[in-house]
């Protein structure tokens, strides 16, 4: 088993329960409303960021094309070096839809709209707490933006990193998302 929260691996629990998480902060940090999916904990695509500047979590540049930059998510998520995470995006098929401008609480009506046409997949709120980013399976090959009925989209397959709160609306995990709809 792995925890929940930060990816390392826990025991077996007494009288034979599945443990979810490896200590009580990762049992509390959950319960707080910060649940990022296991798909992207495992991976060691980690980095932190300063204001958006995609840092180390020794607090150096990092980049989003060179993994000698990133970490793990223990090692990034313990950093106390800038402000948040951030999860870099290299082409392996997880991608991650920014929509800016449209959370006050609950998504406009447009967000919705696009939120009702992909599977129940991860969705959190940026770090502006006025956006949102969905994450999920696609086959995509270069990033694309635009705007639909007023919402800025973009999305993101590679040479990218977004940032990460971990303030869930949607608990699920990554789902293959259809972008057909969205693309054309």
């Amino acid at each position: 088993m792995i925890c929940e929260v930060c990816g390392t691996l826990v025991t077996a629990g007494a009288r034979g329960r599945k443990p979810r998480f490896c200590g009580t902060a990762c049992r509390v940090r959950s319960h707080r409303g910060h649940h990022i999916p296991a798909e992207l904990r495992v991976l060691p695509r980690w980095i932190r960021h300063n204001n958006k500047v995609p840092i180390t979590s020794q607090g150096n540049s990092a980049s989003s094309t060179n993994p000698l930059t990133w970490t793990d998510f223990q090692t990034a998520s313990k950093s106390k070096e800038g402000q948040g995470l951030g999860f870099v995006l290299n082409g392996d098929g997880i991608v991650c839809i920014d929509l800016d401008h449209c959370f006050d609480g609950k998504p406009n009506k447009e967000a919705q709209k696009l939120i009702d046409s992909l599977p129940n997949t991860y969705i959190e709120v940026s770090p502006s707490g006025t956006g949102l980013h969905v994450w999920g399976y696609a086959t995509l090959e270069k990033g694309r933006r635009f705007s639909r009925n007023g919402l800025s989209v973009e999305i993101y397959p590679n040479g990218r990193y977004l940032t990460v709160t971990g303030q869930a609306i949607t608990r699920a995990p990554l789902q293959e998302l259809d972008l057909a709809h969205l693309l054309t």
